[in-house]
């Protein structure tokens, strides 16, 4: 077996792990980072092989992935989503306001490594925090009286509000881990390293190619999500801080 497939054995051992029903939340928190950073590790070595033998680097490739509406959460589920793009160094537009239940459809420019580890990561960690975030809605709800709102469809209401908070707060502290894994295999390199100069040339490339190909985009449209339901997200996606508490807050979702 190739250094790749044995890499690619081992993040899929890891997701594995991560996704049964079984697993206490936090390996199941340790075994996606460390699938995250195994796959970012393997990606830059190889990438530095490329560039000390000369050779073309990695292409930037476009490619599209779907949000589901399910339930009214294709905004969240998006933002979701794009906030663990962006912290591996890709950028993102967005096609639907996911109104009506209605899907929204991410639109990605990323290396082609990078799309590869995300088509394997993004699965694994939306199906965590979908359970994740209905566990902890059902047992948030579960101590709000049911004289607490006058109309089921109100309490149905919060419980979605507070669901969707949790999925971004979820998925902004996993973007947080990637992203200090990236920070930290690039200060193990030390400034000015091949490995530092391999990812400045990927940011680059990425950018370039994402300005070219939406030189115009939309403003993105903003929602504010509850602070409740956001911090129990970003705890259980592993301790951050909770910033403003708004989709709009740091790299935002952006529309064409």
């Amino acid at each position: 077996m190739t250094d790749g497939g044995r890499i690619e054995a081992r993040v899929r051992a890891l997701l594995a792990r991560a996704e049964h029903p079984a697993t206490p939340r936090p390996e199941a928190e340790a075994a996606h980072a460390k699938a995250a950073e195994l796959m970012l590790r393997h990606a830059l070595d190889e990438a530095e092989v490329r560039a000390g033998h000369g050779e073309r680097p990695d292409p930037v490739v476009y490619w599209e992935r779907v949000a589901s509406g399910a339930g009214g959460h294709a905004r969240a589920r998006t933002a979701a989503a794009g906030t663990v793009i962006q912290a591996y160094g890709g950028r993102y537009a967005v096609r639907g306001d996911g109104t009506r239940r209605q899907d929204m459809t991410l639109l990605i420019v990323t290396t082609r490594a990078a799309r590869d580890a995300l088509a394997l990561l993004l699965p694994s960690l939306e199906l965590q925090m979908e359970r994740a975030g209905r566990r902890e809605t059902d047992a948030y709800m579960a101590v709000v009286g049911e004289d607490a709102f006058a109309r089921r469809s109100d309490r149905t209401r919060w419980a979605n509000g507070y669901f969707r908070a949790f999925v971004v707060g979820y998925a902004d502290a996993v973007a947080r881990r990637i992203t200090a894994a990236r920070s930290g295999l690039r200060a193990e390199a030390g400034e000015g390293s091949s490995r530092a100069l391999v990812l400045a040339g990927e940011q680059r490339r990425v950018a370039e190619a994402f300005a070219a190909r939406f030189p115009v985009l939309g403003r993105p449209r903003t929602q504010r999500v509850r602070a409740d339901g956001y911090r129990a997200g970003q705890a259980a996606g592993r301790h951050a801080d909770l910033g403003g508490g708004r989709l709009g807050d740091g790299p935002p979702a952006i529309a064409p």
